[in-house]
């Protein structure tokens, strides 16, 4: 990859939409259009080891001439990377990269893309000495197979100066136009749970401890109540309110990975409570979703997500004896168990079975008292 590249990949990079800036004799305008905001990420092709060919709309530099006259004018840019993984902030540029000679921008204005660096018949010639260290470091990262040829996750930041050197042929001396811009890049692979680390996964507490592995900017966790007309994990997220919903800010919590259940919205800082929550009960299933929350220069994308199930036991089969007591509330209970005979009757986490079917407490007790001749016996599972 050689220098005048990497200068334009960064600049494709880093400059997002914005107004125009300027001084009395020129306007600028950086333009990024809006289809390639998340995709402008995407520089390098890994196979090849070079930069994919960016199309000049994908960025542009508009300069509005507004002194009457040819202006001739020069450029500086500088670069920085802050890396998510060491917030180390770094320069790109052995110092200022740099116009070698003024450039025209005739009366009727001129655009700048991408591909004038490397247009032998542009007039904008630019020297530049890369950061050696930091564009391997870059490399690396951006041809190592999980990254999808992107880079990495950081703060990229740069400043153009633009510096009008004559009006007219008659050199002159103004105020020097400023633009600087900044993208927050996250280009995340992994949102996964840590515990629970398997679907039915038993906790001892109404107050369970989570775990994730992510490197996402944030996680939001959602937790929902798995009821017995509920045929999937997903009709559980679809079918009922969450009892608890939190946002985990990566960095503000300082890399917080675990997280247990709540018995109020206590705030901290980088945790925002957004449901809940609601008490947990001893017997019931529940769905945890884990949600790595994704944006890329400012657009929400979709998350990348783990889904598990979890049960908080019930060890002294509590609530196995209070489903029973109310499902035969106002019946005789242990004549009612005599009474049952050789079918399949389960009551556990999940709701009550019987002979694989999902009932009610209600319809239990309906059935057992519409067909108590021909029941004999009964099984429970805690």
């Amino acid at each position: 990859m050689n220098n005048h590249k990497i200068l334009a990949a960064l600049i494709i990079g880093f400059l997002s939409i914005a107004s125009a800036e300027g001084n009395k004799y020129l306007t600028v305008t950086p333009v990024i259009t809006e289809a390639d905001i998340i995709n402008a990420s995407v520089l390098v092709d890994p196979m090849e080891e070079k930069l994919k060919v960016i199309a000049p709309s994908t960025f542009s530099l508009s300069f509005m001439n507004i002194a009457g006259a040819p202006v001739k004018a020069s450029m500086q840019f500088s670069a920085n990377v802050t890396l998510e993984e060491d917030r180390r902030t770094e320069s790109i540029f052995n110092g200022p990269a740099r116009t070698l000679k003024p450039f025209l921008i005739p009366v009727t204005g001129r655009i700048f893309t991408s591909t004038d660096v490397d247009n032998p018949s542009s007039d904008i010639d630019i020297s530049a000495s890369v950061n050696e260290a930091l564009k391997s470091r870059l490399k690396d990262k951006i041809l190592d197979p999980t990254s999808g040829g992107r880079v990495p996750s950081g703060l990229y930041e740069i400043t153009v100066i633009i510096t009008v050197d004559s009006v007219g042929g008659v050199a002159v001396s103004d105020a020097p136009i400023h633009i600087y811009r900044s993208v927050n890049v996250t280009n995340p692979t992994t949102a996964v749970l840590d515990v629970p680390f398997t679907n039915g996964y038993i906790y001892p507490t109404p107050f369970p401890q989570f775990s994730w592995t992510y490197d996402t900017r944030a996680v939001t966790i959602s937790v929902y109540e798995k009821r017995p007309e509920h045929q999937s994990l997903e009709d559980a997220i679809g079918g009922s309110d969450p009892f608890l919903q939190v946002n985990i800010d990566r960095k503000l919590t300082g890399n917080m990975s675990s997280f247990t259940y709540p018995q109020s919205a206590a705030p901290r800082p980088g945790v925002e409570f957004v449901r809940g929550p609601r008490q947990l009960e001893r017997g019931k299933m529940y769905v945890l979703v884990l949600d790595g929350v994704v944006s890329a220069f400012g657009v929400n994308v979709d998350p990348l997500r783990s889904i598990r199930s979890f049960v908080i036991s019930d060890p002294q089969g509590q609530v196995i004896l209070n489903t029973l007591q109310t499902t035969f509330s106002g019946t005789d209970f242990q004549n009612i168990i005599n009474l049952i005979q050789d079918q399949n009757l389960q009551v556990n986490a999940n709701g009550i079975l019987l002979n694989g079917v999902t009932l009610s407490s209600q319809d239990l007790q309906k059935l057992l008292m519409e067909y108590k001749t021909r029941i004999t016996s009964v099984r429970f599972e805690d």
